[in-house]
């Protein structure tokens, strides 16, 4: 059998070379002790995970870390945040926002610009020294630094004065003249050390769930004496269950072992897993797939990158040899309808548009295990996620469309044009589109822009005024539509002069805006998501996008890998923190 299999996995990747790749760019809940789960005993070669990468991870410094599935990885491991999302073993655990390093989930003032957090008695940082207010105040302080790339939260909330640009008057610990008493006044005014376990934000503006915003790694604490280190970007100092034992080389991976000054008794999200997490970069998919199912060890290897659907027939062949899991991606895609086409002005023609539009020919073409068809941006793993808003099936309804267009009164057929990145099998989707839209009374210009560089030119006002749709996709920074709606509908954050920002259809609505606004001020987490739904309910309703397919990614792993799940609050990876080998 594994002979004839890895003759499959050849066979498989010359089709999918041929075909060419479908990825776009794109009970109680709790996490049960599995197998490994144990504090003592002996550990030996049966007590080791192997994962699996193509990589490489670009950066372990938290401030540095932007991939919602490095963060997912991180947080399992050896990064510890004021709060964090549970590892349990179902989505409405995953959902479910915890104390992390802090004691709780943190509390608001009345209006939301004030938050404040008490750091748990016993937290440790890998050296046995205490992890205090001061790391956490100066992790947020380095992703003002103008070489780290951070998610910018930090930037956009923070009570720090901008310059007309936007830009920070702030210029982070780490540039020339950033400690001095001016700049460390413009931080301590945002982000005040009361004492060592406790740290308080004031905000610009209010933020009803900066709670979560606080789970992201921007907001991890960091031990100034590590900026000093060789290639901090990949140092991973610990305050988690794991630490590197000899440092991570990139494009070739680390090993993680247990961190002997992690406590347990401070940490109610993580337990103490394999002994040892061998993590191998520059393994591709297909070598993931042979070495899980034919190679040594496969058994308790993890491979962290999705399966190409080509290669899922090798992981049915190899029967009890290797498992699988399939979870819901993190993106999102869809046509933002542009508020200045003349074609698409009627709300009427927009939402005919959306109810011709054929969702599972779409998702087909991409490859049907990759994604299911979607009636919304706000994906599974968020709380706001709704019900269908129109009621017209996966495939499109032409006849519902064309009555639509005769009571709307226009002139058929109505001419419109889309941008679209081109590459893979987009151009045979945007097809799937196309013939529902032209039976419908549409009559279509397809227009593909190169997909090296097709997020630069339609962030362009040229390309979005002269195309009636643009083709796009997003995903949530964490389990909140606050990190959906507003960077692509909010026109105070988007439009200017030259570019579109991500509101690529120019949408600006003042009662959109508001109704955003309002929503981001509440605080109750259950009255925040019926908020949310709401408004995407409205965008929806007066066809201001049109939703397409949500991603679907399917991992593999070895027979001897226990609670193998997937996780989509993190984006779709798999759950570290509940998984196991058994022995």
């Amino acid at each position: 059998m594994r002979r004839s299999t890895r003759g499959l996995i050849a066979g498989a990747v010359a089709l999918a070379v041929t075909v060419g790749a479908t990825a776009c760019t794109d009970g109680d809940g709790g996490p049960g002790p599995g197998p490994s789960a144990s504090t003592g005993g002996v550990s030996g070669p049966e007590d080791r995970l192997t994962l699996l990468s193509e990589g490489p991870v670009s950066a372990w410094d938290p401030q540095r870390i932007t991939s919602r599935q490095v963060a997912g990885l991180a947080s399992r491991t050896w990064m510890r945040t004021l709060t964090a999302y549970d590892p349990a073993t179902n989505l409405a655990g995953q959902r479910a926002l915890r104390g992390d390093l802090a004691d709780g989930t943190g509390r608001a003032s009345k209006d939301a610009r004030t938050w404040t957090f008490r750091l748990r008695q016993g937290v440790t940082w890998q050296d046995g020294s205490a992890i205090t207010c001061e790391d956490v105040q100066h992790g947020v302080a380095r992703s003002f630094d103008e070489d780290i790339t951070s998610s910018g939260y930090a930037l956009t909330y923070l009570d720090i004065p901008k310059r007309p640009d936007g830009t920070s008057r702030y210029p982070g610990p780490l540039a020339k003249g950033g400690t001095s008493a001016a700049n460390r006044k413009l931080l301590e005014r945002a982000v005040q050390c009361r004492d060592e376990r406790t740290i308080t934000f004031h905000l610009a503006e209010p933020v009803g769930n900066f709670d979560e915003v606080v789970s992201l790694p921007e907001f991890a604490p960091f031990k100034a004496s590590r900026d000093k280190v060789d290639d901090v970007a990949h140092d991973a100092f610990s305050s988690g269950p794991y630490k590197l034992k000899e440092g991570w080389t990139p494009s070739k991976g680390g090993t993680w072992v247990r961190n002997p000054k992690w406590s347990a008794k401070s940490d109610p999200l993580r337990r103490v897993g394999p002994a040892t997490i061998e993590h191998r970069e520059g393994v591709e998919p297909k070598d993931a797939v042979e070495t899980i199912v034919d190679g040594k060890d496969g058994g308790r290897t993890l491979a962290l990158d999705p399966v190409p659907a080509a290669l899922t027939p090798a992981l049915d062949e190899a029967g009890d040899a290797a498992q699988s899991v399939t979870v819901d991606g993190q993106l999102v895609d869809y046509l933002a309808v542009s508020s200045k086409s003349s074609a698409l002005k009627k709300a009427a023609v927009r939402t005919a548009l959306a109810a011709a539009t054929n969702r599972e020919g779409y998702t087909e073409a991409l490859g049907a295990g990759a994604g299911t068809p979607s009636w919304s941006l706000l994906g599974t793993a968020l709380p706001s996620t709704h019900e269908t808003v129109l009621d017209h099936g996966p495939t499109g309804d032409a006849a519902a469309a064309r009555a639509a267009l005769r009571k709307a009164k226009v002139r058929t057929p109505v001419k419109i044009s889309v941008a679209y990145r081109d590459g893979g099998q987009m151009p045979e989707a945007l097809k799937a589109l196309e013939g529902t839209w032209e039976d419908a009374g549409f009559d279509v210009t397809l227009e593909p822009i190169d997909e090296e560089d097709y997020f630069s030119q339609v962030g362009s006002r040229k390309v979005a005024e002269e195309h009636d749709l643009v083709w796009a996709n997003w995903g949530p920074d964490f389990p909140s539509a606050s990190t959906v709606l507003p960077p692509l509908f909010d026109d105070r954050i988007n439009l200017s002069k030259t570019s579109v920002g991500r509101d690529y259809g120019l949408w600006a609505d003042k009662d959109v805006t508001r109704a955003m606004d309002k929503a981001g001020a509440e605080t109750t987490r259950a009255d925040r998501a019926t908020a949310w739904s709401a408004i995407d309910t409205d965008l929806l309703r007066d066809g201001a996008y049109i939703p397409l397919r949500q991603s679907r990614l399917t991992y593999a792993a070895g027979s001897e890998v226990t609670s193998f799940i997937g996780n989509p609050a993190y984006g779709g990876v798999p759950e570290l923190g509940v998984v196991g080998v058994s022995r």
